[in-house]
Parts: structure tokens; C-alpha cells; sequence
């Protein structure tokens, strides 16, 4: 490695032997609570948590047989987490590997899980409740379905309403608290019924509009006790998991099961509910409600509601789909909305039911990140954080400030009799109270989130509504109400949904205490099959084999065995990573057969050989911003041609990546820089390769556009096998150091161009989930002339900018990319020819 690049390498060590500790990387420290059916990983840092639910796991999972009809007896692990410092938690019944994942921080107490009487405890019954009804085995399976069958019929066949509805009715059950029982599920559900807007049966599973994913949980648990409640049996559900677990599908399980379709039965139950809530509205109307003026109608969620100190400035965290982000309406001069055009003679309009408001100002996400709590420090800023990642990924509060003018005012002191204003379940409905709690709101949609004027004339206010959250101004000079209860329909045709049920003393046993130990690789080591496989035209090779991880993906291991047509390549490949260590060390051995005379478009010869050798690496990756990865290498290799001598073929050197991006809202730049370093000797020659590529790129909404210029020289003595080719694509079977002189081009045959200088561009144009590219690569020999570029355009597919859970997708199936495309070469021997590839790649 030449001195120009070693040093900046070697500037960066300080840095890196000095990070801060490691919390909930593979290489922290973690512990594990082993019970009789779950293995509970947590980082030591989250040890409180952890033994919390270690403690409660047990007696919650002896409630599963006789509530679901089915208890799965093999342990299933269960990861500690918080990377994002939010409430959360996934479940995945994958019969190989079943394993939870729960997010340690709890919700917010106005939010959608904000309601339990604790949230390990709601968290555990939920996503276990996943696991014990979507693990149930199918009845009487084949010999096919026995081998490659990865979920049970149930996880296979149920709509999303159906499992997050009843994992969130056994939520209810369980411990008489949770949605079932919570003011915010009854709301939705009764001010949705009331707009009209109750989705439809095909929307019940969906994601779209406000609130929209939120809908499987609170819809489908609804609709699941309307069922119960209908069919007179508490067992009715087991008998439907029953019946799917054979050969029926989820629809005619549901129709012998119940008697009609669940989309039939799922109209008629909204017909119920929206006559119920209906009901529930003409007598409160009689009674008389209280809300405030409607001020504007949001798109989204909306926090943290508070008034500047000097009372003129309102600002919301609002998640709305389009625009989110911090908004600031001036309550002095509003912004007012755009008009309507109209022609000449038109009546005039009538004023809109819900005016929308555009804010003032807006603040959207900053570098990816969407401004978190923000509070005002004085009448013109705003202090703010955003969570954005560090050396391990997990998102970390950052302090910001948000300046909205030159001159920050002074801060008027708070109205004392408005200075407590707070919020509470009044008859079952959100509405604000005093400091006595005494009420000032009464209505039919959820009312909290208060914040007075300095002068104690105004509450503002969010308030619930099917479109999106309403903000709404009070008049604080009225009385307080007198806390009396809605009244009640003498025969509802539903009951316990458009007002919530009272909590019911928890019906679990109490925690009993565990003991953890420091976590071992050897307890969750699960082995599975591998699959790698290209097909361009330097060859069609596959490789077949087995791999293993352990939960935390700290020991990786893979043994392949490789086939292909005649050009191949061809071989078998052993390698293994251990990331139990910041400096993550890697190992492969390999034997590869490359047969490039056998290409079908372009007979190569002098390169067919057999490689047997090995690479040892050490990685180091940090996820933080920038993010940047180490990579030093030590590989060797014995080359045997064909028809020549063996000789061996040693190398040593560093890969290192280095990247960021900034961007405001939607739009953005993003650039990054990869380094390959490496100095070798070939059969007692020695030889020095350095190749740098650079990247930048536009990021917007509409067609995200990248640009790469890459850079290549190959020093010293090199032999033709330490040249640069061009064409074909990386294998398994091959360690990357020694395929560090490939230009990568899936459409070319392999050895298209050779040389000692590279010099490569590429522009690419996103295209959804594809993108779209033309490249310009030229190799050759710095002794002759230059020639011209060979030149592609095409189509590809990648799978690293799927936005896939890697995390989880290396849990079962190793270290796996794949890349599919449709080339069109400009140049060269595949000139107008349509050319398509694929590419799957495994490594350790």
C-alpha cells in the first residue's frame, strides 16, 4: 500500500481504539435468561427489562393452550432491542427459526399501545400470542411440505387482520388491559363509524390513509370479540385455527366455521357498530357536548401541541404522510389557503366543515430524520433533537435548534389557572381537564393534548377525527363540567367497543425471578441450507450447500459446494466470520475451476486454471455518520493452468469504504469513496493494485440519479493473472481480495478487456425498486494507446437497495445479495444483443 493512501487509513485508529462502548452490537455485552420454553437475549445495559420479562414469560406462555388451543413446546429465543428508541416488537413464526424481537422503550401514553398495566408485560402476551397461534403445525402435511414448508398453514393463510386482530385480542385477554380495553381503539373505531369512513373489508389489512395500519389491530380485534360475542362459543376461535391447519383455505374455514364469509359477516358488523356509535351521538347531542372551534384539520398524527411564551406561535410535531415534520402556525397573521378558482357568476362556496391550515413554517426531516421533541426555549426557537445512528446503527438523540427569527422574545410567565391543564379517560372518552380534573371538554372524539394562551383565555388542543388529527380552540373563560357519564343505549347492538371496557385485574401469575448468564453462541446455533448462483455470459454457476448462525449473528459459517456449465466456475468453498468482536475476523478456503476458453460468446485462452487458497480478514464497521467500513486482508492462492506450471500467488492490503449523506425533507446529496489497496507477488513477481472509486448522487422523491467515476492502476511486475479484466460477476466461491482486479460487468464475458489501468463511469437513474444505467469502462495497457470504452445500458435489480431487514434475513438465510438484470452492450462482441442475468451471492 503506497503512503498516500496508508495514512489517512492509519489516522482513523486513534479514533477507532477510543470508541465509546458498544450496547447492543453483536460484540457488546449480552446476557441470556434461559426458561423452560424461551431463551431471552438482552444486552447487559438492558438488564432490568430483561429480567422482567424473563420473569413473566413463563406464566404467560401456560395461558396459551387452553386460550388459542395450541402451545409451541421447542424454545423459542426471544432478542432485546431498542434501536430506535420507540415502542415496538415483531414476531416471526418461522418454523426453522422462531424468534421475537421486542423494542425495550415504552409507548407514549397517547399513543395506540399507550394503554396497559405494563408494557413487558402487554408486549410478552402480544407477540408470543403470534407465535402460539401462527406455529401451529399443519394436519397431516406431505413428505414436501415436510422438507420446504418455512411457515405454518396459518401464518400462510391468514389475512393481516386476522393475526394482528388476534394477537391483540389475546392482549386483552390476557391482561385485562391493553387496545381491547383502551379509550383509543373505542375512539377510532366510534368517530370512524361516525364519518362513514370505517374501512372496508379489503381495506382491513391494508396500510394506506391515516391510521390505516393501525386498522388490523384495532378493526380486527373489534370484529374478532363481534364474532365471539355472535357465535356464543369462547372456544369458536380454536375450532377456525383447527379447520385451517388443513387443507381449507382461510375463507372456507371461516364459512364452516361461522356460516358466512368474513366479508359478509364483516359488513354486517360494521352495519352494527356504525348504528351503535349513531345511537351513542343522538342521545349525547340531546344531553349536550362541549368541543372547541376547529382551528385546521391535519393529515396525520400530531405531538408535543404547544403555544410560543408569548402565545402568538403554535407549533406541532405532525406526521403527516406528504409533509411531516415541525409546524409553526402564526396565530397573529395565519397562513391562509389557497382559494378556490371559480368562473364568473358562480354562488359563492360554502366555508369548509374542516378548513385546512397550512402552517407557517415547516421543519421536515433533516439528514433522514424527523425533528423529535421539540420544546420552545424562548418566542423565536425551538429546541428540538433528531436520533440519528451511531457506530452501532441505533438511533441516538442529537440537540438542535431551530431559530425562527433574529430577535428571541422574553418568555411571559404561564396563567396559573391554566398551567395544569391535563387530560384523562372522562366516561370513557379522552377530554381535557383542570387541575382538579375537572372537565372542560365534552365530546364523542378524544380530546387531549392541551396548552393555554399566557393569558388564560385559550386552550388549543388536538382532537381526534378519521382524516387526520383536528387542532381546536377552547374558550377557557367557560365553567368546568359537571363529570357525568354518556348516556347509555338500553340494547346496543354492539357492546364494549364505541366505549371501551374497564381494566380487569391482570389474570397472570406473578413474575418469579431468573437468573441470566453471559450469552453463548451454541444454545441458538441454528444450521440452514444454502443456495448461490449466477447466470451471464461468462458462465452459469451454482452453488449448493449449508450455513449456521447463531441468534446475534456472531459466529457465521458456510460450506459450499460449486457446479456450472463448462466455463463455470466450478469448486467448493469453506468459510466462517466471528463478530463477537469490534475487529470482526473472517477466514475462507476455496478451490475454484475457471474455464473462460468455454465462454459461449467469447473463447478466452491462457486463463483457464484451478485457485486453491485461502483469505483471513478483519473487518471493522461503523453505522454512525458518516459511516465507514476497515477492511485489512491477507490472502494467498496456488494458481495451476491448464497447460502450464503452478505457481503461487500471494497478496495483502485494505479495503475501507467511507460515506454520508445530508438532506432537508425529501431532497438531498449523498457521496461516498471505496479504496482497494493491495501488494502482491505472483510466482516471485511483484506487483501493487490500487483502485478508488467515487460516488455522488441527487436524492429526491422522483428518480433518485447516481454518479461514478472509478479509477485503476496495477504497478510494479504483474503477470496476465494480476491484470484487470473486465466482464462477468463474483462468485461464492471466491474470496473478494482475490477478485479484487474484476471490473464487474454481469453483461460481458468474463476477460473482455485486459490491462493495468482502469478507468471506468457510471450514471444511474432510480426507477422505483430498479434502476436504470449507462457505463463507460476502458482497460488496457499503459504501453499502447487507449482504445475506446466498451459501453452498456440496462435495467438492474438489486437487493441492497431493497430496504430489506438484513438484520432478520441473516438470521435465516446467511449473508445473502442477489442481483437481477436486462443489459444491452453498445461495444465489443455482445454488440445489440439483449442480455439477461442473475446473480445470487452468500457469503460468511
Amino acid at each position: 500500500m503506497s503512503s498516500r493512501h496508508l495514512l489517512p487509513c492509519l489516522a482513523l485508529l486513534p479514533a477507532l481504539l477510543q470508541a465509546a462502548p458498544r450496547t447492543q452490537a453483536p460484540d457488546a455485552a449480552w446476557i441470556t435468561f434461559t426458561t423452560a420454553h424461551y431463551r431471552i437475549h438482552c444486552p447487559k445495559a438492558f438488564e432490568t427489562f430483561g429480567r422482567d420479562v424473563a420473569g413473566r414469560v413463563e406464566g404467560i406462555h401456560a395461558q396459551y393452550l387452553a386460550l388459542v388451543g395450541f402451545a409451541y413446546e421447542k424454545p423459542i429465543d426471544v432478542l432485546i432491542l431498542d434501536p430506535v428508541m420507540e415502542a415496538n416488537g415483531m414476531a416471526f413464526p418461522i418454523l426453522q427459526r422462531p424468534h421475537v424481537v421486542l423494542w425495550k422503550t415504552e409507548p407514549e401514553p397517547d399513543s395506540a399501545i399507550g394503554h396497559h398495566h405494563g408494557w413487558a408485560e402487554l408486549l410478552i402476551t402480544h407477540e408470543l400470542g403470534h407465535m402460539h397461534h401462527l406455529l401451529r403445525p399443519a394436519r397431516k402435511p406431505s413428505l414436501w411440505r415436510r422438507w420446504t414448508a418455512a411457515l405454518g398453514p396459518l401464518a400462510e393463510k391468514s389475512p393481516r387482520w386476522v393475526t394482528e386482530g388476534y394477537a391483540t385480542l389475546i392482549e386483552g385477554k390476557l391482561t385485562g388491559s391493553g387496545r381491547p380495553h383502551s379509550a383509543i381503539r373505542a375512539s377510532v373505531l366510534r368517530q370512524w363509524a361516525l364519518e362513514g369512513k370505517l374501512p372496508t373489508y379489503e381495506a382491513l389489512s391494508g396500510m394506506d390513509g391515516f391510521l390505516g395500519g393501525s386498522m388490523a389491530y384495532l378493526g380486527g380485534s373489534a370484529y374478532l370479540e363481534w364474532l365471539e360475542t355472535k357465535s356464543g362459543d369462547p372456544k369458536v376461535f380454536q375450532s377456525l385455527w383447527t379447520r385451517m391447519a388443513g387443507k381449507r383455505s382461510f375463507e372456507a374455514s371461516f364459512l364452516a366455521t361461522f356460516g358466512f364469509s368474513p366479508k359478509d359477516g364483516y359488513q354486517r358488523f360494521c352495519a352494527e357498530l356504525t348504528h351503535t356509535a349513531l345511537e351513542l351521538e343522538r342521545r349525547s347531542k340531546a344531553e349536550g357536548l362541549r368541543q372547541g372551534e376547529l382551528v385546521a384539520q391535519l393529515g396525520g398524527w400530531a405531538t408535543e401541541l404547544a403555544l410560543s411564551p408569548d402565545g402568538t406561535k403554535l407549533l406541532a410535531r405532525v406526521l403527516d404522510p406528504k409533509k411531516p415534520g415541525l409546524y409553526v402556525w402564526d396565530l397573529k397573521a395565519p397562513k391562509a389557503p389557497k382559494a378556490a378558482v371559480k368562473d364568473a357568476g358562480e354562488p359563492a362556496d360554502h366555508a369548509p366543515l374542516a378548513p385546512v391550515l397550512p402552517p407557517t413554517r415547516r421543519l421536515g426531516r433533516i439528514h433522514g430524520a424527523l425533528p423529535w421533541k421539540p420544546v420552545w426555549t424562548s418566542s423565536q426557537t425551538i429546541a428540538y433533537q433528531l436520533r440519528l445512528p451511531d457506530a452501532e446503527g441505533v438511533l441516538r438523540p442529537q440537540p438542535r435548534q431551530w431559530r425562527l427569527g433574529q430577535t428571541p422574545g422574553a418568555a411571559p410567565a404561564a396563567n396559573a389557572g391554566t398551567a395544569n391543564l391535563t387530560w384523562k379517560e372522562v366516561g370513557g372518552i379522552w377530554n381535557l381537564v383542570d387541575a382538579a380534573g375537572r372537565p372542560l371538554t365534552r365530546t364523542l372524539a378524544a380530546a387531549w393534548n392541551p396548552t393555554a394562551t399566557p393569558d388564560g383565555k385559550w386552550i388549543y388542543y388536538t382532537q381526534l377525527s378519521a382524516s387526520g388529527l383536528q387542532i381546536r380552540r377552547l374558550d377557557a373563560t367557560q365553567p368546568p363540567l359537571e363529570e357525568k357519564p354518556l348516556p347509555a343505549d338500553p340494547a346496543p347492538l354492539v357492546k364494549d367497543l364505541v366505549l371501551p371496557k374497564a381494566d380487569e385485574p391482570s389474570p397472570l401469575p406473578t413474575p418469579v425471578p431468573v437468573e441470566p448468564r453471559p450469552y453463548r453462541v451454541g444454545p441458538s446455533h441454528d444450521v440452514f441450507s444454502l443456495v448461490g448462483y449466477s447466470s451471464t455470459p461468462s458462465g452459469n454457476s451454482y452453488q449448493l450447500g449449508a450455513g449456521g448462525n447463531d441468534i446475534l449473528g456472531r459466529l457465521n459459517w458456510q460450506v459450499l459446494a460449486g457446479f456450472g456449465n463448462a466455463a463455470g466456475p466450478r469448486g467448493g468453498m469453506l468459510g466462517m466470520a466471528w463478530r463477537g468482536w469490534s475487529w470482526a475476523p473472517s477466514l475462507q478456503v476455496f478451490s475454484a475451476l475457471e474455464r473462460p476458453f468455454y465462454q459461449d460468446h467469447l473463447a478466452t485462452k491462457g486463463f483457464d486454471r484451478e485457485r486453491r487458497g485461502a483469505e483471513l480478514a478483519l473487518e471493522h464497521v461503523d453505522q454512525g455518520r458518516p459511516w465507514f467500513t476497515l477492511r485489512p486482508v491477507a490472502a494467498f492462492e496456488r494458481v495451476l493452468p491448464v497447460d502450464a506450471e503452478g505457481f503461487p500467488r500471494a497478496l495483502g492490503g485494505l479495503e475501507a469504504t467511507l460515506g454520508s449523506f445530508w438532506s432537508r425533507d425529501r431532497q438531498g446529496l449523498r457521496a461516498s469513496a471505496a479504496l482497494r489497496e493491495f501488494g502482491g507477488r505472483t510466482g516471485g513477481q511483484a506487483w501493487a493494485l490500487t483502485r478508488l472509486s467515487l460516488s455522488a448522487g441527487w436524492i429526491n422523491p422522483w428518480a433518485p440519479i447516481t454518479l461514478e467515476a472509478e479509477s485503476g492502476r496495477i504497478g510494479g511486475d504483474p503477470s496476465a493473472y494480476d491484470r484487470f479484466h473486465l466482464g462477468g460477476v463474483p462468485t461464492s466461491l471466491l474470496p473478494t481480495s482475490l477478485d479484487a482486479n474484476r471490473v464487474v460487468q454481469a453483461a460481458l464475458p468474463a476477460y473482455t478487456a485486459a490491462g493495468n489501468r482502469l478507468q471506468r463511469l457510471r450514471g444511474e437513474l432510480g426507477l422505483g425498486i430498479f434502476h436504470a444505467y449507462v457505463e463507460h469502462a476502458t482497460i488496457w495497457q499503459d504501453t499502447a494507446a487507449r482504445p475506446s470504452a466498451q459501453r452498456v445500458v440496462g435495467l438492474e435489480l438489486d437487493s441492497r437497495a431493497l430496504g430489506l431487514p438484513m438484520d432478520v434475513l441473516r438470521r435465516l438465510t446467511g449473508n445473502l445479495t442477489f442481483t437481477v438484470g436486462i443489459h444491452r452492450p453498445l461495444d465489443g462482441v455482445m454488440k445489440d444483443r439483449t442480455v439477461g442475468t442473475l446473480s445470487v451471492i452468500v457469503r460468511p
